[in-house]
Formats: structure tokens, C-alpha cells, sequence
């Protein structure tokens, strides 16, 4: 009977233990951020736009601080005006909306404004109301 009792607490710490976000050295998180900006910095269009997804991604599920991911802010922002294709570009924009930098948001708002793809502007538009909703802040201009 205590054998059972012994495994099954056993069980429980090393299941709720395993389900704890690891945290990352701050070493390894600059080699995280390094290598995806060599990815966003690549000619390779499906690795540009894989790199600034899991940027996303990574920030998103708290594995990132938006503070540690600000060296790949100028590539993203590099992107998302000269990418070559809709998925890089919306890639790119929902980076830059992860990062929350001051920079990217109104970058956002100036693809909304002045950007003559229509789909792109209007995710950059969503994006940009999103961020400004969520913070509290105004809106720098009306759509």
C-alpha cells in the first residue's frame, strides 16, 4: 500500500514539474535571438518567414521577453516593407506586433495607412487598433 501511494505522489511531482515553462539562460536566449535573425536576414523566403513565426511563437508562450528579441526588430521591420511575398510580410507584422516595440507599432500603422496591398494593410491595421486596445493607448490616426 505504500509502495502505491509512493508512486503515484511520485507521479504527480514529476508531471506537474515536466508541465513548468523551462527558463532559458540568458546566454542561450541570445543565441536563440542571433540565430533567428540570421533566418529573418536570409534570401530563403520559407526561412524568413519560419524564423519571425517562431519569434512569435517563442515570445507568445513567455520562452522570450519582447526585451530579449529587440536586436531582430530592424530586420523584421526591413521585411515586412520590402518582403516578396504576403506570408513574409504578414510574418513580419505579426512580429513586430508581438514585440510591442514603440517603433514596430507605428510601423504598423504606416503599412495600414500608405501600403497599396490591401490585404496587407488591413492585418497591419487590425494589428495596430489591437495593440492600442489592449494597452490603453490612442490611436495616432483614424481608418
Amino acid at each position: 500500500m505504500k509502495t502505491i501511494i509512493a508512486v503515484i505522489l511520485t507521479l504527480l511531482v514529476v508531471q506537474s514539474l515536466s508541465a513548468q515553462t523551462p527558463e532559458f539562460p540568458v546566454e542561450k536566449k541570445s543565441a536563440i535571438v542571433d540565430n533567428l535573425t540570421v533566418g529573418i536576414e536570409s534570401e530563403n523566403t520559407g526561412l524568413h518567414t519560419s524564423a519571425a513565426l517562431v519569434m512569435y511563437d517563442l515570445i507568445n508562450e513567455a520562452y522570450l521577453e519582447s526585451a530579449d528579441a529587440s536586436k531582430a526588430m530592424v530586420p523584421l521591420l526591413k521585411m515586412l516593407k520590402e518582403g516578396k511575398t504576403d506570408e513574409e510580410r504578414i510574418a513580419a507584422a505579426v512580429a513586430l506586433y508581438e514585440l510591442g516595440n514603440p517603433i514596430g507599432i507605428y510601423r504598423l500603422r504606416g503599412v495600414a495607412v500608405f501600403d497599396d496591398n490591401e490585404k496587407i494593410a488591413l492585418i497591419c491595421k487590425n494589428l495596430y487598433f489591437t495593440y492600442h486596445k489592449l494597452h490603453g493607448t490612442e490611436y495616432l490616426v483614424a481608418f
